[in-house]
């Protein structure tokens, strides 16, 4: 059996995190046209959301790796994770 999918946020020193950020950042404006996005720093973006488990009307969303070699944003709610090239 496969190990399960391993997602590990990226530290504010690592030298990738602010391309990883601004490639993040361009994914989510092509994938949510006509919502808000916020960066709160290098590795958390928040957008707004319609979900009625938002409490907020923002979901956020936190840089990282899966399996130490894939970027990707990870939702805090629900744990999507959606990846993005750089």
């Amino acid at each position: 059996m496969e190990d399960p999918i391993k997602f590990r946020r990226l530290y504010i020193d690592d030298p990738r995190a602010e391309e990883y950020h601004k490639a993040a950042f361009e994914k989510l404006q092509t994938l949510f046209p006509y919502k808000r996005i916020t960066s709160y720093d290098v590795l958390t973006i928040g957008i707004q959301t319609d979900s009625p488990y938002s409490q907020t009307g923002t979901d956020t969303y936190q840089l990282g790796l899966i399996d130490d070699d894939t970027p990707a944003i990870r939702n805090c709610r629900d744990d999507q994770l959606i990846t993005f090239r750089v």
